[in-house]
């Protein structure tokens, strides 16, 4: 066979594959919704936060995509049953732990997965066990999303996780007895009455620094911009470069009396009590590999004395002069910023 016939055949093989996994035929593709929107629509999301300075224990490997024994032979299966990806044996193996990594027991688990039933999808329901494992066993379907919760914790950004058992393109989940996935929840702690950027419908403070680096400073405890605040804030945006769809632009942070660190935490709940920096700034010139349309950046601040703490998150863009600024103070000085 020629080498370019070689080359069309193979293509063709691969968009077969993408498409029959994804739409197996016109009578399923009304009745089996992608699983997530399965997770969307049975799923509730009021404990969908996410965690503090946790993350999960990576999942098994999933299946080499680029493997070429796994995408003929998968090739060969939906082409031989186009129901094939829905008929997939689901055995699922999990852990519900805390923060600490403390064994959660009672939490509610939930199961949604894709399969041929009238509906396009199924449910289930169970509870951690004193050792904080769950289980699910024995059924048939594409691929499925678990969500744990439990009354007094938060949930995290590993508590609501997806999973693919047919679709070697997606990855393959392997399920391990042996080596459960493990969710993680956050005890709730106490909370306390903070200060944030919320003022009636809107939730974050818009201001409106000058493009020419001339100050502005925002009062966190009264939400107004002027002359006189915590946080200082200086922009310089140029016109826009036609040619490159660029400009010149820089923007920076100084908090007087203080810093700022770096906020990488799920559930930001707790400040740090050191390494805040006083100046943080951004520079970006037109055409040069390294430049960027927007800053979007998160950070704990400490200002004052004695020391207040919070955090506050940061917007803006290239050629819009606003700035967005969402913050969250304790004003009583504790580093405590979890809500009541």
């Amino acid at each position: 066979m020629k080498k370019s016939h070689l080359v069309i055949f193979t293509l063709t093989l691969v968009g077969l594959a993408f498409w029959l996994g994804l739409k197996p035929d016109q009578k399923l593709s009304a009745t089996a919704p992608s699983i997530t929107e399965a997770a969307q629509n049975q799923i509730p999301t009021n404990v969908a936060a996410k965690t503090n300075k946790i993350k999960s224990p990576s999942s098994p490997p999933p299946v080499n995509p680029n493997s070429s024994e796994h995408h003929f032979d998968y090739i060969k299966k939906i082409t031989d049953d186009p129901q094939y990806d829905w008929k997939q044996p689901i055995n699922f193996y999990g852990r519900v732990v805390d923060e600490s990594n403390n064994v959660v027991a009672g939490a509610n688990v939930h199961f949604v997965w894709n399969d041929l039933s009238p509906t396009g999808t199924s449910e289930a329901d169970s509870k951690s066990d004193e050792n904080g494992f769950f289980r699910l066993e024995n059924k048939t379907g594409k691929g499925m999303s678990v969500k744990v919760a439990k009354e007094g914790y938060y949930g995290t950004s590993s508590s609501w996780q997806s999973f693919e058992y047919a679709n070697p393109y997606n990855g393959l989940f392997k399920p391990d007895s042996m080596n459960p996935v493990v969710f993680h929840l956050r005890k709730k702690g106490i909370g306390v009455d903070l200060i944030t950027s919320n003022n009636g419908i809107d939730t974050n403070l818009h201001a409106v620094p000058p493009t020419n680096g001339s100050p502005v400073f925002i009062d966190f405890f009264s939400r107004k911009i002027g002359d006189v605040g915590q946080l200082k804030i200086e922009g310089w945006k140029e016109p826009k470069d036609f040619k490159t769809a660029q400009n010149n632009w820089g923007f920076r942070l100084t908090v007087p009396d203080g810093g700022l660190v770096e906020n990488t935490d799920d559930l930001p709940f707790e400040a740090p009590d050191a390494d805040y920096q006083s100046v943080l700034e951004w520079h970006f010139k037109d055409g040069a590999a390294d430049w960027q349309g927007g800053i979007n950046k998160k950070y704990y601040i400490k200002f004052g004395n004695p020391p207040r703490y919070g955090t506050i998150t940061v917007e803006t863009t290239a050629f819009f002069p606003g700035v967005y600024l969402g913050y969250v103070i304790n004003p009583s000085g504790s580093r405590n910023l979890e809500p009541k």
